[in-house]
């Protein structure tokens, strides 16, 4: 039988992010509680970073805090999210094991789930929303839904952001720190007016109830018209690794994570810091290298894209950390990364990370 649980909250996208989503993820990979489909409206605005993104390099934090703008890392990957008030998040929370599920890889995920819900926008609103690859909702390039994706032990979370109502696009252009990469192939370079929202391209306010058939129309399409939801809520045992994740996940350790200051503890003498930028069709990719006597002594890489499984970056780093400064031997130890037979980095190809490498390199030539 095909059903989902079908879960209405109200959290603003900080709170969802770092209790209830990893609460739900945690207790699904245990096959504890069954597959949910959630529509969570925001009840006040705040940003969200990615997993594998350093929130000093994406966020003017310093602005957020004037602004009183709370800001979290996400467990899910992605870059940065404005989540503000009164936007509606559908998650789905499937396990891909399922033999109904047709989504089993994330760039899977992201195709099919992205062109049917651009499929319900343009039956229910006439609106000309298009699946924009890798994980856009776009109308004439203006982005309408970003979304996040995790895919580990074999339950897939799929997070799409519907912008309804107008944002303050000021808030976006002063609190998002985006480079010059990131914006080379899109069509509206300017970042507050790359994002707009339900009711500005439908011209009216949008319902609850609407929102509610947006979700529902969707998981049909997904799953089958057979699909069968079942209105529900959170178990004691979601409740408990809720709360267990809401204090992990608001720590200073997990927030700066992957930023210099949390990793580079230590810096020899004579030590260069060199920064590389590429844009991959997924997304951005970030390179912060230590270069001590030809050697990577230490580096981070971090960007805006889904990989799975999640730590990949990190495993990656360690192949590298230690060699020389040599493309080709940075090429085969991406390679070496890329090869394995769980790793899916929808989007990218073993010369996207080492593009940002090779302008490290020069870098590195031209201070020495």
């Amino acid at each position: 039988m095909k059903q989902l649980r079908l879960m209405k909250m109200d959290f603003d996208y900080a709170d969802f992010s770092t209790s209830i989503s990893p609460a739900m993820e945690k207790a699904l990979e245990e096959r504890k509680v069954p597959s949910s489909v959630v529509l969570d409206v925001f009840k006040g605005d705040c940003f969200t970073v990615g997993f594998l993104d350093d929130p000093e390099k994406s966020l003017d934090l310093d602005y957020c805090k004037r602004e009183e703008i709370i800001v979290r890392r996400r467990q899910n990957t992605g870059g940065a999210i404005l989540g503000p008030k009164g936007a509606a998040l559908i998650g789905l929370y499937i396990d891909t094991v399922l033999p109904w599920v047709p989504m089993k890889t994330i760039k899977d995920a992201f195709y099919i789930t992205l062109t049917n819900l651009a499929d319900t926008f343009r039956e229910l609103f006439n609106i000309n929303a298009v699946y924009r690859p890798l994980n856009d909702v776009e109308i004439e390039g203006r982005k309408l839904v970003p979304t996040s994706a995790r895919l580990e032990k074999n339950i897939l979370t799929m997070r799409l952001v519907v912008n309804v109502a107008p944002t303050d696009r000021e808030i976006m252009a002063k609190a998002i720190k985006t480079p010059i990469e990131k914006m080379k192939d899109k069509k509206i370079k300017d970042v507050g007016a790359r994002f707009t929202c339900l009711e500005s391209e439908v011209g009216r306010k949008i319902e609850y109830v609407e929102l509610v058939e947006i979700t529902k129309r969707t998981v049909k399409k997904i799953f089958g018209k057979e699909i069968e939801l079942i209105p529900d809520g959170l178990t004691e045992l979601e409740k408990k690794y809720a709360e267990e994740s809401q204090t992990k996940y608001t720590s200073n350790e997990w927030f700066y994570a992957n930023s210099e200051s949390m990793r580079f503890k230590k810096i020899p003498e004579g030590a260069i810091k060199v920064y590389g930028v590429h844009k991959a069709p997924a997304g951005l990719i970030r390179v912060t290298v230590l270069i001590s006597k030809n050697k990577i002594y230490d580096l981070i890489i971090t960007g805006d894209f889904h990989p799975t499984p999640y730590q990949v970056l990190r495993d990656m780093e360690d192949v590298l950390r230690g060699n020389e400064c040599n493309i080709e031997v940075v090429r085969k130890g991406v390679k070496q990364i890329f090869d394995r037979s769980d790793v899916e980095i929808a989007g990218t190809e073993i010369q996207d990370f080492v593009e940002p490498f090779v302008k490290v390199f020069n870098q590195a030539e031209k201070v020495s």
